[in-house]
C-alpha cells in the first residue's frame, strides 16, 4: 500500500530548553521529596507513592493503547502511536521509583504501609491484618513486583520491537505478530493492574475491602492516559510535529475516548460507594467513614467526580468541542488534576480508629497537599523520558498497512 506524501519532519529533534526544564522539574520534585521527610518518613513515602503510581500508569495505558487498536484492527491511531510506543521506556524508571516506595518498609515504625511491622491490638483491625499476612508480607510483595515489571517490560519489548523491525523491512507480518502478543497482554494487564493497585496502594488501609478497586483504577489510568496523550500530541505540535499527521479527525476521537473513559469512571466510582454504602460491612465501610464527616469529605465526594468525570463530560459533550484543541487541553488537564486527587485521597488520609471507635484520618488535605509537588516533578521526568525516547525511532510509522487509513481517518 503506497503512503500518501505528508510535510512532517521524518525526526524528532529534543529542544534543548525543553530538556533542561523537563530535567529541571523532576529535580525540584526530588528536593521537595527529600524535605518532606522533615513532616516525616510516612508523609514522604506517601507522596512519592502516589507520584510513582500516578506516572506508572501513563505507560500501562500505552500498552493497552497499542493493545486495543492492535485486537480491533483500528488503524486511525497510527500516525500517533510513536508517543504510546515512547511512552513504554519508563518502565524501567518505574520499578526504580517503585524500589524507592519499599524503602519504607526499613522503618520499624512504618505509618504508610502498617502490615509490614503489624502490631497485635487485639482488635478486629489486628485480626484482619494477620489474616492477610500470606499475601501481605515484603517477601511476597517483592515477588509480586518483579512478575508485573518482568510482564509488562517483555510484552513492551516484543510488541513495540515489532514496529521498530517494520520500519526497516515493512513486512504486514510485524503487525500480525503485534496482535497476536496484544491477546495474551490483554489479560496480564487486567490482572496486574488490579493486583498491583491493591498492592502499592489499597494496602495503605491493609484492614480495607474492595471487589472494585482493581477496575477502579483500570478506569482511571485510562482516562488519565488519554488526557496525557492528547496534551503531548499537542505540545508536539506547538513544537512543529504532527501538523497534519495528527488533525482534528484524530483529536475527535481522542475526545470520544476521554468522554467515555470520564463516565466509564464515574459509574465504578458510583458502584465502589454504593456497594459498599448498601452493604454495611465494617471492614468495608471504615474507608468512607474516615472521609465522610472530615475535611477529606470535600475532597473524596466533591472534588474528585467534579475534576474526574462532571467538567470533562460538561465540556467534551458537544461534538465541536471535541474537535477544539483549547477545549479537549483544558478537559485533559481536569482529567489529570482529578487522577492526582483520586490517588491522594486513597493514601493521604490512613484512617486508623479513635478511642470510640469510629475511623478518623492521621492527616487532613491542607497538611499533605504539598505532596502535588512530587507529583509534578515525576511527570516532569517522564516528560523528559519521553521525548528522549522519541528521539530513538522514525516519528510516523510510514511502513504501517493502516498508515495511509489512519492519515485519511475522517469523522
Amino acid at each position: 500500500m503506497s503512503a500518501p506524501v505528508i510535510d512532517e519532519p521524518e525526526k524528532f529533534a529534543f529542544p534543548p530548553l525543553l530538556k533542561m526544564a523537563s530535567l529541571g522539574v523532576f529535580l525540584l520534585g526530588m528536593v521537595v521529596f527529600g524535605l518532606s521527610f522533615i513532616g516525616g518518613a510516612d508523609l514522604a513515602f506517601g507522596g512519592w507513592a502516589i507520584a510513582s503510581w500516578y506516572v506508572l500508569g501513563f505507560p500501562l495505558f500505552a500498552m493497552f493503547f497499542l493493545c486495543i487498536n492492535h485486537l480491533s484492527n483500528a488503524g486511525w491511531h497510527v500516525t500517533m502511536k510513536r508517543v504510546p510506543e515512547a511512552w513504554t521506556r519508563w518502565f524501567p524508571v518505574g520499578l526504580v521509583t517503585i524500589l524507592i516506595v519499599t524503602a519504607s518498609f526499613l522503618w520499624h515504625d512504618n505509618q504508610l504501609y502498617e502490615w509490614v511491622h503489624p502490631h497485635d491490638h487485639g482488635d478486629l483491625h489486628s485480626e484482619l491484618i494477620a489474616h492477610k499476612q500470606p499475601w501481605m508480607n515484603p517477601q511476597f510483595f517483592y515477588i509480586r513486583m518483579a512478575i508485573y515489571f518482568v510482564l509488562w517490560i517483555a510484552f513492551a519489548w516484543m510488541i513495540v520491537g515489532q514496529s521498530r523491525k517494520q520500519d526497516v523491512d515493512g513486512d504486514v507480518k510485524h503487525t500480525l505478530r503485534g496482535k497476536a502478543l496484544s491477546a495474551p497482554f490483554g489479560i496480564v494487564f487486567g490482572l496486574s493492574v488490579t493486583f498491583a493497585s491493591m498492592d502499592y496502594i489499597m494496602s495503605v488501609e491493609p484492614a480495607w475491602f474492595s471487589t472494585m478497586y482493581g477496575v477502579y483504577h483500570f478506569a482511571g489510568i485510562i482516562e488519565s492516559g488519554f488526557a496525557m496523550l492528547i496534551l503531548v500530541l499537542l505540545l508536539l505540535r506547538r513544537l512543529g510535529y504532527y501538523k497534519t499527521a495528527v488533525n482534528e479527525n484524530h483529536f475527535h476521537n481522542l475526545g470520544i475516548w476521554l468522554l467515555a473513559a470520564a463516565t466509564f469512571w464515574a459509574y465504578i466510582w458510583f458502584c465502589q460507594f454504593m456497594l459498599i454504602w448498601y452493604s454495611n460491612i465494617p471492614e468495608e465501610t471504615g474507608h468512607f467513614l474516615a472521609r465522610w464527616n472530615t475535611p477529606w469529605f470535600w475532597v473524596t465526594f466533591i472534588v474528585n467526580p467534579v475534576l474526574n468525570w462532571a467538567l470533562v463530560f460538561l465540556l467534551l459533550l458537544p461534538r465541536p468541542n471535541k474537535r477544539n484543541t483549547k477545549v479537549l487541553a483544558i478537559a485533559a488537564v481536569f482529567a489529570l488534576l482529578g487522577r492526582f486527587v483520586d490517588i491522594w485521597q486513597f493514601v493521604s488520609p490512613r484512617p486508623h480508629a479513635n478511642a470510640e471507635g469510629v475511623p478518623v484520618p492521621h492527616y487532613m488535605p491542607w497538611e499533605t497537599f504539598w505532596q502535588v509537588f512530587i507529583v509534578v516533578g515525576m511527570i516532569g521526568g517522564f516528560l523528559f523520558v519521553t521525548l528522549w525516547a522519541l528521539e530513538k525511532a522514525p516519528l510516523l510509522a510510514k511502513k504501517d498497512p493502516y498508515f495511509d487509513e489512519s492519515v485519511h481517518h475522517h469523522l
